[in-house]
């Protein structure tokens, strides 16, 4: 046989293999494993307009709440949420055609709530600003005395300017940078602060009297929260007390009433967010949960942050109606009633509404949030707002066995004016392993029996679905907490035939557990807590060596992946996310990546979802996004027919070539060239996408994965998730069809330099000649 002409069987194998990729069968080999409780996860999408104190609000993404309704439950219900920590939960869920009672009793949350349901126009932020501004001080206006205590010189001109912010060090307690504008010289940016800077800084005393109102405010003399309350104070500057309070007491002698006072005090709310130390340099916490003020934080300067105050509240108006508890009846669908009651309090009247569901995100433990909100309340609006959360003022730290016996007293009582058939959802937009264990110990012994669940690791986000338990509390059974654990891990580890990481593991048991009816009776002895208690058994078992294998990491069993010691049949999850993106691709319509995201989802439910990231780049390795339509659509050299031409012409490239270099070539299964009996040299492995079907497998010595370029980034991206394919790779040459195509052109290739000629191929998106030799 001619060794440039492919066989006949090579031909039949390619032709096959190009049939299989075509129908997007690949990877159809999926491990039968169905659990009743898996939900389908529903991405949406980052919101515009975040909103204001959006840092410390549960990240929700737009979209999320309207998808999730059209799934569950039916138009016209009425909705409790029994917490009210997310304002777009309840805003999405009335704008969905839902009734909705939400009780919130911090009272800064139900602050921006009602000005979300009921938004401020820009003409109205700007007319308060501008009332701040115009008002009385010494012997000018407040803006430019505010604007005053922020003055520098410009460090190129020496010029007067006013600073935007002072970046401080937390352990010096001094400013060291400064940032500004110069309207003189122009120079803009930051530069180091002077000596006038640090003295202007140090002006204002803790012991002055704009810091003793400070105090007075929150907690008067003889009160026992007096000293927790000044240690809450002194996370602001002095500084920036001093305006902050100077601006308050400004409020009250304005005379202000209605929505102009309301305006103003949204946008002090937003200045005294921006004007603590919790905002770090460089990149800082995103979303802080202690107290404690960064290594290094801005001072922002509080008349720019009033001013940026106007933007955040400005946001669109949902066309709802509001009403504040208590009402006489249930509210009308499009309306949302809000009480600042603790839902346990509510429950003697709720005594005869029908709720079609419990809809809510589960509050996460932040003192910071907490803590600042019992300060704010106080100064905006009076010690009698602030007293049903000043207790938060003394509370400094928050562990998970609180949390969840926080989560349990408050929805116990829930159970009784609940249908049984009341589906009760919980988003967790932070799903960390500690939330997620409190979660689940909380609503288990609330009263509750879990029937679904879903988690996205890679954003931390987990929807818990649960309904009342009509079943008396199980009592314990002979069946160890570890041997539970075990196999739920051990299950869902072969689900997703892949390494999997420490939040889809517990994930897994604690679900279970719950499902089981296994949570309850852990309640039960008074001497042990249920969280450590799980926390304790979920770490033996993974740490098992006999049965799970430990894959990266540090100290901490939260970090790393794990693995198991028995062979892994399954199909990785990754091929399977791949698999379903080509087939939505090669329906011919284009698809936007929300809806991409979301099919895939639909299919692989509950903690088989994957995260974004693939999907993601599983839709970018196969399409390109259309710039009028802003829809993904099969990119032309991905189509059936172009692709498996491609394929073909690889491989009568790679069976000539061999010839011309003077190997013998074998075109079976792949293409590989040998020298003499020894063995192949080279074997080339073609495929189309990015899923090598040998990964895992011993490979022979010279084995190249031939692909095309579009799937390097996505192998590349397989690979940083995988740590067994990772590995697998570390043996094999990955080459490109473009680079085949250059080796079959090059008129100085022989035998001795091919090895190094092979492993010449340009980055990914450039395509550079390849040096002559």
């Amino acid at each position: 046989m001619d060794a440039r002409q492919p066989s006949q069987m090579t031909f039949r194998w390619v032709i096959t293999f190009a049939i299989i990729w075509t129908l997007g069968l690949l990877g159809q080999v999926v491990m039968p494993y169905t659990r009743y409780m898996d939900l389908p996860f529903h991405p949406g999408i980052a919101p515009v307009h975040a909103g204001p104190l959006a840092r410390f609000l549960p990240p929700m993404d737009e979209g999320v709440v309207a998808s999730t309704l059209e799934r569950y439950g039916n138009p016209g219900d009425l909705i409790l949420d029994p917490f009210g920590a997310s304002p777009r939960l309840v805003v999405d869920a009335a704008r969905s055609g839902r009734g909705v009672l939400a009780a919130v009793n911090n009272p800064v949350t139900r602050f921006v709530l009602l000005h979300m349901l009921t938004p401020f126009s820009y003409s109205d932020l700007q007319g308060a600003l501008a009332a701040l501004a115009s008002a009385p001080k010494d012997d000018g206006r407040l803006e430019p005395f505010l604007l005053d205590l922020y003055r520098t010189e410009c460090a190129r001109c020496g010029r007067r300017t006013i600073a935007d912010y002072f970046v401080w060090d937390r352990e010096r307690g001094d400013p060291i940078l400064k940032a500004y504008s110069c309207a003189e010289c122009g120079h803009a940016g930051e530069a180091p602060v002077n000596r006038l800077d640090v003295e202007r800084a140090h002006t204002h005393s803790r012991r002055g009297l704009q810091s003793s109102m400070a105090l007075e405010q929150v907690a008067p003399a003889g009160d026992p929260d007096r000293e927790h309350a000044l240690a809450a104070i002194a996370v602001y500057p002095s500084r920036a007390v001093y305006a902050l309070i100077t601006v308050i007491n400004k409020i009250d002698q304005l005379g202000l009433s209605g929505r102009r006072l309301k305006a103003v005090q949204a946008l002090v709310l937003s200045a005294l967010d921006a004007s603590n130390a919790l905002w770090g340099v460089p990149e800082g916490r995103a979303r802080p949960r202690q107290l404690i003020a960064s290594p290094q934080y801005k001072e922002a300067n509080l008349w720019r942050s009033l001013e940026k105050g106007v933007a955040e509240w400005a946001v669109g108006d949902p066309g709802l109606n509001v009403a504040e508890w208590p009402v006489g009846q249930p509210p009308e669908p499009g309306t949302v009633v809000v009480s600042s009651q603790p839902v346990r309090e509510l429950l003697s009247d709720l005594k005869g509404w029908k709720f079609g569901q419990v809809l809510t995100v589960l509050p996460r433990p932040n003192q910071a949030y907490w803590t600042l909100s019992a300060l704010w309340a106080a100064w905006l609006w009076g010690g009698e707002a602030a007293a049903q959360i000043k207790v938060a003022l003394r509370r400094r730290r928050y562990d998970w066995s609180w949390h969840a016996s926080a989560l349990r007293a408050s929805l116990s009582s829930l159970p009784p004016v609940l249908q049984e058939e009341t589906p009760v959802l919980a988003f967790m937009p932070e799903a960390e392993p500690g939330f997620i264990t409190a979660s689940l110990a909380g609503l288990g012994g609330a009263g509750f029996l879990l029937t679904g669940r879903c988690l996205r690791q890679d954003e931390g986000q987990a929807v818990l679905r649960w309904s009342v338990d009509p079943s008396p509390p199980a009592t314990a059974t002979g069946e160890s907490l570890p041997g539970f654990m075990e196999e739920s891990a051990m299950r869902v580890i072969r689900s997703r035939g892949e390494p999997c990481g420490f939040p889809v593991l517990q994930t897994a048991a604690l679900s279970d557990l719950a499902g089981a009816r296994r949570l309850s009776p852990l309640w039960g002895d008074p001497a042990s807590h249920p969280v450590p208690v799980l926390t304790e058994a979920f770490e033996a078992t993974i740490g098992n060596p006999r049965v799970f294998t430990r894959i990266g990491g540090g100290i901490e069993p939260e970090s790393g992946l794990y693995w198991l010691k028995d062979q892994v049949s399954t199909t990785p999850l990754a091929e399977r996310v791949e698999r379903l993106i080509l087939e939505v691709l090669l329906q011919g319509a284009g698809v936007s990546a929300l809806e991409a995201d979301q099919r895939v989802c639909d299919e692989l439910t509950g903690l088989l979802t994957p995260d974004r990231r693939l999907v993601y780049a599983c839709l970018r390795s196969y399409a390109a996004l259309n710039a009028d339509s802003g829809l993904w659509q099969l990119r032309a050299e991905d189509e059936p027919t172009r692709r498996t031409a491609d394929l073909l012409e690889i491989h009568d490239l790679l069976v000539d070539l061999g010839g011309r270099l003077g190997f013998e070539v074998h075109d079976e299964e792949r293409v590989e060239w040998w020298v003499g009996k020894g063995g192949p040299r080279y074997a080339f492995h073609l495929i189309a996408t990015g899923s090598p079907a040998e990964a895992g497998s011993d490979i022979p010595a010279g084995y190249c994965l031939v692909i095309p370029g579009g799937r390097a980034a996505l192998l590349a991206e397989k690979a940083r998730r995988n740590p067994v394919l990772r590995r697998w790779l570390d043996g094999v040459r990955v080459i490109k069809f473009r680079h085949i195509r250059r080796l079959a052109v090059e008129t100085t290739l022989d035998i001795e330099n091919f090895d190094e000629r092979l492993a010449i191929d340009p980055p990914e998106h450039q395509d550079p000649q390849m040096p002559l030799l």
